[in-house]
């Protein structure tokens, strides 16, 4: 039980790096630029890739010899996943992620046709490659010395998750994040500048999600906001 366990989480663990490096890859391309900071996890790797290729790999695996197949439902598989993974977070942080609304063919902004041509062909790329190298690279790791690797790195990612997540909860704190979005753009670049001045790990917060939508009550209240923190900034 716990060697299977182990051996998941270290193709769920391979698969979110190999996620952070694509998103760095592709982030640097177009900002013309090196991107680091992907994600709101301070460790290189990106959970969603990991959950999205155990998917293809263990549920689609009937299908691995069937790329037509496999290419259509790892596009709508991962669609869903990446579109309730988006809605949960703002549920829960009140906080619009990333936005696709620029994109054509998107759904709310939450997700967009072209990503999802990319997580069909990435679906075949990923059974390919575990059946050709990952698996056998796996099985040759002796089982005691995998089940430790991955012990160090669930607890590596269990703490990064909570560091993580409690500077977010200072942030939508801070900024009194509510239901109502505020997509104001002078007063989101007024608030990121101020938080950029804060501390290495908020500063790579805003780095990750450059384009984040925050919610606020209304527009008074982010300026009292701002106010407070001009003079807190004064100060220091």
């Amino acid at each position: 039980m716990l060697y299977s366990f182990a051996y998941y989480f270290i193709i769920f663990f391979i698969f979110s790096f190999i996620g952070y490096l694509c998103e760095v890859i592709s982030v640097s391309y177009h900002k013309k630029k090196i991107c680091l900071s992907r994600g709101y996890l301070i460790g290189p790797y990106l959970p969603i890739f990991g959950f999205g290729s155990l998917f293809i790999l263990v549920v689609l695996d009937t299908y691995k010899n069937d790329y037509l197949v496999l290419f259509v439902f790892g596009l709508i598989s991962c669609l869903i996943l990446e579109y309730l993974t988006s809605y949960l977070l703002e549920v829960i942080f009140h906080v619009r992620w990333w936005d696709y609304s620029y994109k054509k063919f998107d759904i709310n902004g939450r997700i967009a046709l072209d990503t999802g041509l990319l997580f069909g062909l990435g679906s075949i790329i990923i059974t390919l490659f575990a059946n050709k190298y990952l698996y056998s690279f796996l099985d040759s790791i002796p089982k005691n010395v995998l089940i430790i690797i991955s012990i160090i790195l669930f607890i590596i990612m269990l703490i990064d998750f909570f560091f993580s997540t409690s500077v977010i909860i200072k942030l939508k704190d801070h900024s009194n994040l509510l239901k109502h979005r505020d997509n104001t753009e002078e007063i989101r670049k007024e608030l990121f500048a101020s938080l950029t001045r804060r501390t290495y790990f908020y500063k790579r917060f805003i780095d990750s999600f450059p384009h984040i939508k925050m919610s606020s009550d209304s527009i008074n209240t982010i300026n009292k906001i701002l106010d407070k923190i001009r003079k807190k900034d004064k100060y220091e």
